[in-house]
């Protein structure tokens, strides 16, 4: 039989600070340990999960890489168009406006009126002016031909006298030119037949030394005859040679005579010459004499000189009077066109600050117009433009229309960032140096706009997209 368990027992087989006789309760279960097959439903829950991803991340990305390689856009990118500012060129009061903000007017539209009354009298005023200036003139060219009609017939004749004289020395001149010319002529002649004569002579020498020669030579054939060395034809041969050079000594010798001839008449023309040209500088002495004599005439006979210069001092300033009145009138009738103000583009009217009844000066600005001609400036990162060129094909869309796409293409892209063109360019050179991404605008103009198309205005925001390869 069992013994039952002792106090003691119990104490020492109990843990210290439990209870006797009480049993061992069991450790409770962990609430937040998960079962393994739920461990494994969430790894495979995750593995599924992580290779939709990827393969959506590689399904998305590589068209991504491959548009970003061919595109590059920018939304630091606005609408413009050319501005012309309209300024009145005339101080005035504004007599009427004849149109409103934002209307659409042709070139050559009458845009304002200005009051021209002021403008229209200086007009006024300097047309009288100018009529009294020219009756003016036309007295004082009356007192002129007066003037010039009252002188004596002595100093006509002194005048004619003088005029007569002046002829006279120009014909002497041109006989005087003439004799020299011909005196050279002359000279030519003479230099020509005495060089015609020494080559005749020379002729002559050389014309007796064959003489000499060939008749030496049937000579000494001769000679030779009696010996039997030569032939009788031989000698006859020699004997016709020498008969022959002295035909040619002979006709030499006439040559010289003639050649002297020709020297002799060619001095003679030459002093022909020579005298001609003392007679013609005789002439000229004397005309020159007589226009002396007669000029000393007019000046003893002229009475009236003083009188005809202040008569002719007085038409010339009355001439310039006019000039200058004429000028003046021009620009009077300048200003006074000034006071209608023309659209001088065609265009949409903005930014209209003018009402009527206002007073504006000149350059003052009153209205805008802007043109329809409209493109798009875009501020591309530098980094963006290494590949872009002119002519890259580009799509615009505005802000205002998001739906809607433009087409476009890349006109020029400017040769500068727009800080190196701002009021403060960035200075480099000192201090600490961040780089930081330039800003480059390239100019995108329309392409193939419709008819029909939303409202564009300058300045707004667009976001261009240009194909670079």
């Amino acid at each position: 039989m069992n013994k039952p368990d002792t106090p003691g027992d119990a104490g020492r087989g109990t843990p210290a600070g439990a209870t006797a006789g009480t049993p061992e309760e069991p450790d409770a279960p962990d609430s937040t340990a998960l079962p393994e097959n739920a461990v494994g439903r969430r790894r495979k829950i995750f593995l599924i999960g992580g290779s939709i991803l990827l393969v959506l991340g590689v399904a998305i990305g590589i068209p991504w890489y491959l548009h970003a390689r061919r595109y590059v856009s920018t939304d630091d990118a606005f609408v413009r168009a050319h501005v012309t500012y309209i300024s009145p060129q005339v101080a005035a009061q504004v007599k009427k406006v004849l149109v409103l903000d934002n209307q659409f007017v042709k070139k050559g539209t009458l845009l304002i009126t200005l009051d021209r009354r002021g403008y229209q009298a200086t007009v006024d005023k300097i047309k009288a002016q100018l009529a009294a200036a020219r009756a003016a003139h036309q007295a004082s060219r009356y007192a002129l031909a007066m003037t010039r009609r009252t002188s004596t017939a002595a100093l006509e004749e002194a005048r004619a006298r003088v005029a007569i004289s002046q002829t006279a020395i120009a014909s002497a001149q041109a006989d005087l030119a003439q004799m020299k010319s011909d005196r050279a002529v002359t000279q030519a002649q003479v230099a020509a037949a005495a060089a015609n004569l020494a080559g005749a002579r020379a002729n002559v020498l050389a014309a007796r030394a064959e003489a000499v020669k060939a008749v030496a030579d049937y000579h000494r054939y001769a000679s030779l005859l009696k010996t039997g060395d030569v032939t009788p034809s031989q000698v006859d041969t020699y004997r016709a040679a020498a008969i022959s050079a002295q035909a040619r000594l002979a006709a030499a010798h006439k040559i010289v005579l003639a050649k002297e001839a020709e020297v002799a008449a060619a001095q003679a023309a030459q002093n022909a010459a020579w005298q001609a040209v003392f007679a013609a500088q005789a002439r000229l002495q004397q005309t020159r004499a007589e226009l002396g004599a007669a000029r000393a005439k007019l000046a003893a006979v002229n009475v009236v000189p003083e009188q005809v210069g202040r008569k002719k001092s007085g038409v010339s300033g009355r001439t310039a009077k006019i000039a200058e009145l004429k000028a003046e009138l021009a620009q009077a009738a300048l200003n006074l066109s000034y006071c209608k103000i023309y659209a001088p583009v065609s265009g949409y009217v903005t930014r209209k600050s003018v009402e009527t009844g206002n007073f504006v000066t000149v350059g003052q600005i009153l209205m805008s117009i802007v043109r329809p001609n409209m493109w798009v400036i875009a501020n591309f990162k530098e980094t963006d433009l290494t590949y872009m060129k002119p002519g890259d094909p580009a799509w615009i869309t505005v802000d205002a229309y998001p739906a809607l796409t433009y087409k476009g293409y890349v006109q020029s892209i400017q040769a500068g960032t727009g800080a190196e063109f701002s009021l403060l360019p960035p200075e480099n050179a000192t201090g600490n140096y961040v780089q930081v991404v330039q800003r480059v605008p390239v100019k995108i103009l329309f392409k193939d706009l419709p008819k029909k198309m939303p409202y564009l205005a300058a300045g707004m925001s667009a976001v261009p997209v240009v194909k670079v390869r």
